[in-house]
């Protein structure tokens, strides 16, 4: 996609977006738009692990909780994540404050993504910003309880986010060559969450015939919904229009269980060159509307960019299972926090250390009665049925029954 491979895609408009990476896979995907020079959006990463946010090119970047876990990690401990979270929140705070449009870029499974990303999500709703969360969910390959972390972090950021867009590492690495290496793959992941974050830019800065702006965004997704659907495609050539809508129907963001099928709102946005005509337009938007959503109320946004010469780029970000709940009551008010403002179960886990004993209140036992299973006919509507005897007991009757055991009630 030529136009958002552009070194310099454009210049920022009247509506303030960030990028924050968080944890290890999100601060990579940042890293990703600063050496792309990715232009018109703030980017900053957020970590526990302040040795990796050393590595990091991002010139804004915030290490957070070091109280908690000394600056080295979570360890994979969502709970750990959380509280460092919220010992540092007037940070997050100060990172969403005056945030229009936020993206969330992070990895689920681990502690930090998982743990501090719904957080953040949840302070950026209190300031009033719009927050799409783009999540890298684990490979296969990788243990259990990390894919079922994933999956809790992901329902939580949908309670917290106006839209979460899942991407499944297996997934995308699909269009890998089979002997790419692990970095490879990862970086393929990686890669796919960049154009995401830069399709959406572009719906919302580029102008054109039929423009797509904030406000609209802010509409659709106003209230909370349940899965969303999201994808990009491109053609070029004589067909270009046809060979894009083709590109789209195949984009792995598509094709995922996470992902709804159809939409009851659609926002749909396309980019072409100065040879894109009205018939062009109008077979895309029958295409995608009987694709994505022939019931959803579909809105529609035009480009034409001399630059993409015969090229068409289509863009759609759309929401199902909306409820009539606006974000505006999701969000809770905030909880005073105390003054150590640590667990001492979470101390417990991110230094090793063992929780202090507590006291704990004994009760006098109450009277019991006894009760006897071997009560009544045990084979109720099988009574004439014969039974199986194996040394003078009848095995069809459970154990507890031919032993006569009493249970304390």
């Amino acid at each position: 996609m030529s136009d958002l491979e552009n070194e310099d895609i454009g210049t920022p408009t009247g509506v303030r977006m960030k990028v924050i990476g968080v944890g290890g896979a999100g601060s990579n995907i940042v890293d990703r738009l600063v050496l792309s020079q990715f232009s018109g959006v703030e980017l900053v990463a957020v970590n526990t692990d302040q040795q990796a946010l050393s590595d990091s090119p991002i010139v804004s970047k915030r290490c957070i909780g070091k109280t908690v876990t000394g600056g080295l990690g979570t360890g994979g401990d969502v709970e750990v994540g959380e509280e460092a979270a919220r010992k540092d929140v007037e940070v997050i705070d100060e990172l969403v404050k005056d945030v229009d449009l936020l993206f969330i870029a992070a990895g689920l499974g681990g502690g930090t993504g998982t743990g501090v990303a719904p957080i953040i999500a949840e302070q950026a709703l209190r300031e009033g910003a719009i927050v799409i969360a783009f999540v890298a969910l684990p490979f296969t390959i990788e243990r259990a309880r990390r894919a079922n972390t994933a999956q809790e972090g992901l329902r939580r950021l949908r309670d917290t986010c106006n839209a979460v867009v899942p991407l499944p590492n297996d997934l995308l690495i699909q269009e890998s060559d089979p002997d790419a290496s692990l970095l490879d793959a990862f970086a393929k992941a990686d890669a796919w969450i960049e154009k995401a974050i830069k399709s959406i830019w572009c719906m919302m800065n580029k102008t054109g015939m039929i423009n797509l702006d904030f406000a609209q965004l802010r509409q659709m997704l106003a209230k909370k919904a349940g899965k969303t659907l999201f994808g990009i495609g491109a053609g070029a050539g004589e067909n270009a229009a046809a060979e894009a809508i083709e590109n789209l129907k195949l984009c792995p963001l598509l094709h995922t269980p996470e992902f709804s099928k159809k939409a009851d709102q659609l926002l749909v946005n396309i980019v072409g060159g100065t040879r894109i005509g009205m018939a062009d337009t109008q077979m895309i938007m029958e295409a995608v509307a009987e694709e994505f959503g022939a019931d959803a109320n579909v809105t529609m946004g035009a480009v034409v960019d001399e630059e993409l010469g015969d090229s068409v780029e289509i863009c759609i970000l759309g929401t199902s299972e909306v409820t009539s709940v606006p974000f505006t009551k999701v969000v809770k008010t905030r909880k005073p926090s105390t003054d150590s403002g640590i667990s001492s179960s979470t101390q417990s886990k991110a230094h090793g250390s063992k929780p202090k004993p507590t006291a704990t209140k004994t009760f006098s036992s109450a009277s019991q009665e006894e009760f006897s299973f071997s009560e009544g006919d045990p084979k109720g509507e099988f009574e004439n049925s014969s039974g199986t005897l194996f040394e003078g007991q009848d095995l069809d009757a459970p154990t507890y029954l031919r032993r006569g055991v009493k249970i304390v009630l």
